[in-house]
């Protein structure tokens, strides 16, 4: 019998990598309000783990801080709390940058704080959008909208503290 060196679901989905040392990202977020239970809900689809991995090298070329990925999917892609849509392992939460280096559950940060980073944040999605899997950006700020402009950002109830990010299944 093979050594199963990470976990996985019958999808063959992996949970994301929860602290990879000098990694690009941190990693967010309980499960039905469970602390320590964010992991559960990190299930992600191969092509979804890629692209993290991409955009995560990207960002370390041009920002020293790190970007927190929260909700993807749980295992075998069963509906959860609040998160209908993430069911597929191709939609991920992501927060938006802030201007210190806080991070883990206490670096919330929604569009209206003052240390959000909206330039950064701009950033980040750029890199995102560059990316021919992804097909749908969420979230709240308007400049950010307008800034980017051609209806790539959108408008989502309830995404102020959070992008929500979508790429192609296949």
């Amino acid at each position: 019998m093979p050594l199963e060196l990470q976990p996985k679901d019958h999808r063959g989905y992996f949970i994301l990598p929860q602290a990879p040392e000098g990694a690009g990202y941190y990693v967010y977020g309980n499960l039905n309000h469970m602390p320590n239970s964010g992991h559960l809900a990190q299930h992600a689809h191969p092509n979804m783990l890629s692209l993290i991995f991409h955009i995560e090298h990207q960002w370390q070329a041009i920002d020293d801080r790190k970007f927190g990925i929260g909700n993807i999917s749980i295992a075998e892609g069963v509906a959860y709390d609040k998160h209908k849509s993430h069911q597929k392992g191709i939609e991920m939460d992501i927060r938006p940058v802030r201007k210190d280096k806080l991070t883990g559950q206490a670096a919330r940060v929604s569009r209206f704080d003052e240390v959000y980073d909206r330039d950064a944040t701009i950033k980040l999605i750029r890199l995102f959008l560059r990316h021919p899997g992804v097909t749908k950006v969420f979230f709240n700020d308007a400049t950010i909208q307008k800034e980017i402009g051609s209806g790539r950002v959108r408008f989502l109830m309830g995404h102020d503290d959070h992008l929500h990010i979508e790429i192609r299944e296949h």
